[in-house]
């Protein structure tokens, strides 16, 4: 945290090279960001919400409002975690040939992908603002909790992607298993249903234990329901940003010495 800290106005200028290179010869540039998200959002809503619409999408109204305030935050998780798992091993001339803190680059992907998810922000604010026009009681002064949010789940994904990206630097499985990990605990994180529908109390406490749960609650809370999330949530989101940060960071630095052998 400290190394971070320290050379913060490095990891600024990566973070805007990987924003400039992401967008180098786009003519539309930042849209291409929210094709995606809009695009999956568009698919989820038609399926759970009108194919499925008794079993899921019936129990939350509306339920394109209720998909947005979870799914835009996932794609920041997913987003930052398979690129900043990768980024040791993508910038590996760039590790054996600088002297920087190597933890610089993981944390990287990170704040590019945050980036991207504060400029769809106002997408979100645009579409509550259009719920609670049509009658929908939506969003609301829980907003103001947003920032804090924000800053939980930015430390569990650095702390995430360090330890990550140090395992990936030295066993090149760590991307595949991930990537199969992120789609589990994406259908396992209440963002396709509300943690109400999950019928058996063994399910809902298994879907509880989805370290991303906590936070898809928070962000249900601040920006659907526009209200404060509840203490346990706060609790939990508090915990998993501690272990994820200590043991990321841990596991980093005991891996730090053979990085650049590895990649």
């Amino acid at each position: 945290m400290l190394q971070l800290f320290r050379f913060r106005g490095l990891l600024g200028t990566l973070t805007a090279r990987e924003l400039k290179a992401r967008y180098r010869g786009s003519v539309l540039g930042f849209f291409w960001s929210l094709v995606n998200p809009l695009l999956l959002l568009a698919v989820y809503s038609f399926v759970f919400g009108f194919v499925f619409r008794r079993p899921i999408g019936g129990t939350v109204e509306p339920y394109a409002l209720f998909l947005v305030a979870g799914l835009f935050p996932w794609i920041w998780v997913s987003s930052s975690l398979l690129e900043g798992t990768m980024a040791l091993t993508t910038n590996a001339a760039l590790l054996r040939k600088a002297v920087f803190p190597a933890e610089l680059l993981p944390v990287v992907p990170v704040l590019a992908n945050l980036v991207h998810f504060l400029l769809a922000l106002p997408i979100v604010a645009a579409a509550l603002a259009v719920g609670r026009w049509l009658g929908h009681p939506v969003g609301g002064w829980g907003a103001l909790a947003v920032p804090a949010v924000l800053a939980l789940q930015l430390v569990t994904l650095a702390g995430m992607t360090l330890g990550l990206s140090a395992l990936n630097a030295h066993f090149k499985d760590v991307r595949d298993l991930l990537g199969n990990l992120l789609t589990l605990l994406f259908f396992m994180a209440p963002i396709l249903y509300p943690l109400a529908a999950v019928p058996l109390a063994p399910l809902r406490a298994l879907v509880r234990a989805n370290p991303f749960t906590p936070f898809t609650l928070a962000w249900q809370a601040t920006l659907l329901e526009g209200a404060i999330p509840a203490p346990a949530v706060w609790l939990q989101m508090a915990a998993v940003a501690v272990v994820s940060w200590a043991a990321g960071a841990a596991l980093f630095g005991r891996l730090r010495e053979t990085l650049v052998e590895a990649v």
